[in-house]
């Protein structure tokens, strides 16, 4: 039986309400909770008080442990690339960083206390979760909030870092609420927590409909005007001949002089008023990508501006990581000419004529350092920078975030990446640490799939239609499970490699959109059982192999004909490796 503990105190779920004091050192903390009404959750709500006679900083605390843990236990990584997934025993980290250390990768990218990786231990940041258990908190607004599991004492330990927050004597801080759900299916549970962040924190967001087109996965950052341009024709003649709802033109890396100089076009583009005239007068809504808290070491801003950016403790602009070949350097968001220069970058994109920003590499914003104003942490400076980004930007201009802090980013974005970038190739034998690989990708798109309509639109990242080093039967897994799981549908080709057969998956895919997806976790990574009902079209009952072997005997059990109504020709599945398997029913009634 799962025990919850908060020192000497054990199984406080069996009250309907329950308030206490802790003593602990120089504070005192404060631990409330309330049973919810309409779940079999409990709500803890945690104040730390100083009780000394002089000021204190509160860093990292322990809040709880939950004993008695049975695998598998899911993680989940604190930005979009990294994985949320299941665990039968202890996560090694020490490869990872050997990897990240040897490839020049910041650790910067994968927790904002890396220390805790070079310690030897891996955080599930934000909530974690067991087939009996999903316990998270409900935002993360100035600390930083993981959990660690001991699988040799079977138990997991609740922590947040507040970054050293300064309290005089007497004055508290009020953390983030934290919920535990219990009693109930793993999937409903994560479903409930979902549900319950975006009510706790009033979430809207814009609606994406129709398709989309993005330049990244063809040209990289090799993309010219011309090719542009002649995408822009193609997607035009397509829509119009296939009848295929194509709405966004997205242009990615490579228009720009520099990272951080993005006003500033290069050789190969015109100057960005011109770019989103060249995609409206097909009329398409015009998407642009940046990273906007980056800037590389040959960038203007960055040489101009060197007292901008996040600083190591000896004053030096702290390196929030590599790439390009280049050093990038995180702006700070705390510093007031950071935020007009935040301000005049988006609202010129604005009245450039670009509707769709792609904001990407965000975790550089919530690097720990110096920063211009004292006592502010890494998520509190985070969030002022998405709170400016967001303003300025208005509530009629879609932001897909990228490379984000989760959490943090709830309210500011309207579609949040959920995976790695996706790859032309299927790439399954990459180190699971948010690398590029259509396998990885797609794997959090179905782990995360209870976070879309909730936290925010998911973006599973793009399919690719045109012959590539992926098979068909790959590109059509991708595909459909982007429609089955009601994922924004873009796609990244030169359209004009894209055949029938490409355009064929394309309609097929679109067919699935627009239901309620329920994912069936049952502690396998690449196997999973997906029922959606409501959908524009159909309902669908799916199984999807994305693993190397075959699945033999895979029973279709009743709880997936209860959520979609579909009643499946047959009671098992085969599914070859590499594979999905799809019934449908002839309506999207239940």
């Amino acid at each position: 039986m799962l025990k919850i503990r908060v020192s000497s105190i054990e199984e406080f779920l069996l009250a309907d309400r329950k308030e206490f004091k802790m003593e602990a050192g120089n504070f005192v903390y404060i631990y409330d909770f309330e049973r919810l009404t309409d779940s079999t959750g409990i709500l803890l709500q945690i104040s730390v008080v100083n009780r000394s006679d002089a000021p204190k900083k509160v860093g990292k605390i322990d809040l709880l442990e939950i004993e008695d843990v049975s695998e598998p236990v899911y993680y989940n990584g604190w930005q979009s690339w990294l994985p949320f997934k299941a665990y039968w025993e202890q996560p090694i980290v020490d490869p990872f960083v050997q990897y990240a250390d040897s490839h020049e990768i910041s650790l910067f990218s994968a927790t904002p206390i890396p220390e805790i990786l070079r310690e030897g231990r891996r955080p599930s940041d934000y909530f974690i979760a067991t087939d009996e258990l999903v316990v998270g908190f409900l935002s993360s607004r100035f600390s930083h909030q993981y959990f660690l599991w001991n699988d040799d004492q079977c138990v997991i330990r609740g922590s947040a870092d507040l970054f050293g927050v300064e309290l005089t004597p007497g004055e508290s801080v009020q953390l983030e609420k934290m919920v535990i759900f219990v009693k109930d299916s793993l999937w409903s549970m994560l479903e409930n927590y979902a549900s319950l962040i975006k009510k706790s924190n009033k979430v809207e967001f814009n609606d994406f409909s129709g398709v989309g087109w993005c330049s990244w996965y063809h040209y990289f950052s090799d993309i010219t005007f011309e090719q542009l341009s002649k995408n822009i024709r193609l997607l035009a003649e397509i829509r119009d001949r296939e009848k295929i709802d194509y709405r966004l033109v997205q242009l990615d890396d490579g228009y720009q002089e520099d990272i951080g100089d993005w006003l500033e076009t290069n050789s190969k583009f015109p100057e960005l008023k011109e770019i989103a005239s060249e995609i409206r007068k097909r009329k398409f809504s015009a998407g642009l990508w940046i990273a906007p808290f980056s800037a590389s070491e040959t960038s203007k801003v960055f040489r101009e501006h060197q007292d901008w950016f996040v600083r190591n403790e000896d004053g030096s602009p702290r390196i929030a990581y590599r790439n390009w070949g280049k050093k990038i350097f995180s702006l700070d968001t705390t510093n007031p000419e950071v935020l007009d220069h935040l301000r005049d970058l988006i609202v010129s994109i604005r009245r450039s004529g670009f509707d769709y920003l792609k904001i990407d590499f965000l975790f550089a914003g919530a690097i720990p350092g110096r920063r211009y104003r004292e006592g502010c942490g890494p998520i509190e400076a985070y969030r002022i920078g998405m709170k400016t980004i967001r303003d300025a930007a208005g509530k009629d201009c879609f932001i897909l975030g990228c490379g984000a802090p989760l959490l943090p980013s709830v309210g500011f974005v309207d579609g949040m990446r959920i995976g790695s970038d996706t790859s032309p190739q299927w790439n399954g034998e990459a180190m699971d640490i948010g690398i590029p690989s259509a396998r990885f990708s797609l794997r959090n798109a179905y782990t995360r799939a209870f976070m879309h309509r909730r936290l925010w639109l998911n973006d599973p990242d793009t399919v690719i239609l045109r012959k590539c080093e992926m098979t068909e039967e790959e590109k059509r897994i991708f595909a459909l499970s982007v429609g089955l799981l009601d994922g924004m549908m873009i796609n990244s080709d030169d359209m004009e490699l894209v055949d029938s057969q490409g355009i064929s998956l394309l309609k097929e895919a679109i067919m699935l959109k627009g239901g309620e997806p329920r994912v069936f976790l049952d502690g396998m990574n690449s196997v999973f059982a997906t029922c959606t009902r409501k959908a524009n079209y159909c309902n669908v009952t799916s199984l999807v192999n994305l693993t190397d072997t075959p699945r033999h005997s895979i029973k279709l059990k009743e709880m997936y004909e209860n959520w979609s109504g579909v009643k499946p020709p047959v009671k098992e599945v085969e599914l070859p490796p590499r594979s999905i398997w799809i019934a449908k029913s002839d309506s999207c009634d239940i």
